[in-house]
């Protein structure tokens, strides 16, 4: 279903607390970048700036390019949906989830791609019920081209650990 005919359909239900908690997260784990450029960690040809945008956000921007911090807070803020979208469609339990499960899980899909988060076992166990294992499952997503990324360069392992914690949260 195209982005704007599921928000006509579902509205932003989750855009309360939980897009607030998910901007706030992301603004710490993805960090801030106002020039447009290639990170090591990605595949080659992805382009990264502001908040962990990409040129799969928007194609037009190039290396060099800049950003001011109040440009990228609203183009994150004004992404999410996109993300939210497809995680309300395969996880249908997802508008009444807690916000703060709510942010983990888009928090997880920006990262990852929502399509992703909607084929693993994170969506799996949510799915059946199973919110312990649901919110587990997000540790095993810790990899970088293949190779488990947890250290002082790269702090996947620790967004992981702070996704689950967020997601296990009933609050």
């Amino acid at each position: 279903m195209p982005i704007q005919q599921h928000l006509r359909k579902h509205g932003k239900k989750w855009c309360g607390a939980g897009v607030g908690i998910c901007v706030a997260f992301l603004m710490v784990h993805e960090g801030y970048e106002p020039i447009a450029r290639h990170e090591r960690i990605d595949p080659p040809g992805v382009i990264t700036w502001c908040f962990g945008r990409t040129n799969y956000d928007d194609p037009a921007v190039k290396v060099g390019t800049r950003f001011t911090k109040e440009d990228c807070e609203k183009l994150l803020a004004e992404d999410l949906p996109k993300y939210a979208a497809p995680v309300q469609e395969c996880i249908p339990s997802f508008d009444t989830m807690p916000p703060k499960r709510q942010a983990a899980l888009i928090s997880f899909a920006y990262n990852l791609g929502s399509g992703r988060l909607c084929a693993s076992g994170v969506a799996r166990e949510l799915n059946a019920g199973h919110v312990q294992a649901g919110c587990d499952a997000m540790l095993a997503y810790n990899r970088v081209n293949g190779k488990v990324c947890d250290d002082a360069h790269c702090g996947l392992g620790q967004r992981r650990r702070d996704e689950r914690r967020l997601c296990l949260a009933e609050d």
